[in-house]
C-alpha cells in the first residue's frame, strides 16, 4: 500500500484537482480565443454526418454556429463556396446558421 497518510493523500489529491481545474479553464479560454479568431476570419467549419456509423455527407457551418458537434476542417470563404458548388449531394449547409446565404446569394 501507500506510505502516505490519509492527510497527505488528500493534500496530493487537492493539488491534482487544482492543477486539472487550471488546465480545464486554460483550455476553455484557448477554445474561446480560437472561435473569436475564426469568426473574425469569416471561416467555415465542416462536420461529417453519420447514419448508423457510416459517413453520408458533410455539413457546412459558419464558424460561430452553436450546432457544431464534431468539427472536421476549417475552410475559408473560397473553399467553402467551392465545397457547396462541387457536390451539393454530399456537402450541404447547416439548417441553423445558413452559411449558404452569405456564400451563394442565389441559393434556392
Amino acid at each position: 500500500m501507500s506510505d502516505l497518510s490519509p492527510i497527505e493523500r488528500m493534500a496530493k489529491l487537492r493539488a491534482l484537482e487544482a492543477w486539472l481545474d487550471y488546465q480545464l479553464r486554460d483550455t476553455r479560454r484557448k477554445i474561446e480565443e480560437g472561435e473569436k479568431w475564426l469568426r473574425a476570419q469569416n471561416a467555415y467549419i465542416t462536420e461529417q454526418e453519420r447514419k448508423a456509423g457510416q459517413a453520408v455527407g458533410a455539413t457546412l457551418h459558419a464558424a460561430d454556429c452553436t450546432h457544431i458537434v464534431q468539427p472536421v476542417a476549417v475552410l475559408d470563404e473560397t473553399k467553402a463556396r467551392f465545397a457547396l458548388n462541387k457536390d451539393p449531394g454530399f456537402m450541404h449547409p447547416c439548417e441553423h446558421c445558413h452559411p449558404e446565404k452569405k456564400l451563394l446569394p442565389d441559393w434556392e
